[in-house]
C-alpha cells in the first residue's frame, strides 16, 4: 500500500467552484492571477492557461465560504519558473487585493481568496533545497534544507527578492504562463485519517505526511507527493460549510489508462463507495463529501 497503486502519470485536472458572482470572481481569476477566458455561459466560465482548462466557476452560490468551514482549503496552481511566480507575484502587489507569501523549502507560494472565499495558492516547486523530512518521537515534523539547516516550512517568504528577479524593465506579464498546472488540491478536515484511508487503501494514492501534531495529512504519487491533501488547523472550531456556500464544487483526477480507471472502480466497489458513471467517467466523493471525478487522460 505504501508504494501506490496509481501510475505516476496520475495528475490533476480541472478544479471546479462554486462562486456567489461570477464578474466578481473575474476580477481575480482573470484580471489578477492571470487565467485565460476559455468559455463562459452566464452559468459557468472557464479559465485556463496554455489553452487547457484548470478552473471552472459555477454560479449559484448563496453565501461566501466562511474561514475554518470544512471544505477547500485551497487549490494550487503550479507554474514552472521562479520568473512566472514573480510576475504572479507582481500582479497580486499591484490588484491591492490581501495576500501572504509563504515559504515552504520544497516550495514557494503566494496565497490569495476570491470573492467568495475560495482560496488559491500559486506555487513553484523547488525540491532542489530540500534534503530530507524529520519526524521527532513527539509528531513534530522539520524538514532539512540542503545546507543542513532546520525548517518548519512556514516561513515568510521574501517577496522584494522575489520581484528582483524581473529585473528594471518594469514589465508584467498579464498572463498566466502557459504551462502552468493543478499541482494540488488542499482541504480542511474532520478526520484525515479515514479521508487517507480512502485515498491512499481504496484510489491507490502514495502517503506521504500523516502528522496530526504537524495538522497536514496527504498523498500523491512517486512523481508528486503532495496531490491532495487535508489540514485540521481548525481544529475544535472547525465547521460544516452553511446551506447554499461556496467552495468546492468537484475536481478532477485524471488516470493514465482506461485499464486504470476500471481498476479502481473495482477497489470503489469493493468498498461499497457509490459511483456514478457519467459517459467514461467516474463521479464519487470522498468519506468527507469532497466529490471528484476519475477520467482517462486525453478523453
Amino acid at each position: 500500500m505504501d508504494e501506490g497503486l496509481l501510475s505516476q502519470a496520475t495528475r490533476l485536472g480541472p478544479v471546479h467552484l462554486k462562486v456567489t458572482d461570477i464578474p466578481a470572481a473575474l476580477t481575480v481569476w482573470r484580471d489578477t492571477l492571470g487565467l485565460e477566458p476559455i468559455g463562459e455561459d452566464g452559468a459557468t466560465a472557464e479559465l485556463g492557461a496554455g489553452g487547457r482548462t484548470l478552473i471552472v466557476l459555477h454560479a449559484g452560490a448563496q453565501t461566501s465560504l466562511p474561514q475554518k468551514s470544512r471544505d477547500l482549503f485551497h487549490v494550487a496552481i503550479h507554474v514552472t519558473t521562479r520568473r512566472d511566480l514573480a510576475h504572479a507575484a507582481a500582479r497580486l502587489k499591484a490588484s491591492g487585493l490581501r495576500y501572504s507569501a509563504q515559504d515552504h523549502l520544497v516550495s514557494e507560494s503566494l496565497y490569495v481568496s476570491d470573492s467568495s472565499g475560495n482560496g488559491i495558492e500559486i506555487c513553484f516547486d523547488t525540491p532542489e533545497r530540500f534534503l530530507r523530512r524529520e519526524v521527532s518521537a513527539d509528531g513534530r515534523v522539520a524538514l532539512i534544507a540542503t545546507d543542513g539547516s532546520a525548517h518548519s516550512g512556514l516561513e515568510p517568504l521574501d517577496v522584494p527578492g522575489l520581484l528582483r528577479d524581473l529585473g528594471n524593465s518594469g514589465h508584467v506579464e498579464p498572463r498566466m504562463a502557459a504551462d502552468a498546472f493543478i499541482g494540488h488540491i488542499h482541504m480542511r478536515a474532520r478526520a484525515p485519517e479515514q479521508l487517507m484511508e480512502f485515498y491512499v487503501g481504496v484510489l491507490g494514492f502514495k502517503p506521504h505526511i500523516k502528522s496530526r501534531t504537524f495538522g497536514v495529512f496527504d498523498c500523491g504519487t512517486r512523481r508528486r507527493a503532495h496531490m491532495v491533501a487535508f489540514n485540521i488547523w481548525a481544529r475544535d472550531e472547525l465547521r460544516e460549510p452553511p446551506p447554499g456556500a461556496a467552495g468546492l464544487e468537484h475536481f478532477t483526477v485524471e488516470l493514465a489508462s482506461a485499464d486504470e480507471l476500471a481498476a479502481v472502480a473495482l477497489r470503489l466497489d469493493a468498498a461499497g463507495v457509490s459511483t456514478k458513471k457519467i459517459d467514461s467517467a467516474i463521479e464519487t466523493a470522498d468519506p468527507e463529501g469532497n466529490r471528484f471525478l476519475l477520467v482517462v487522460q486525453g478523453e
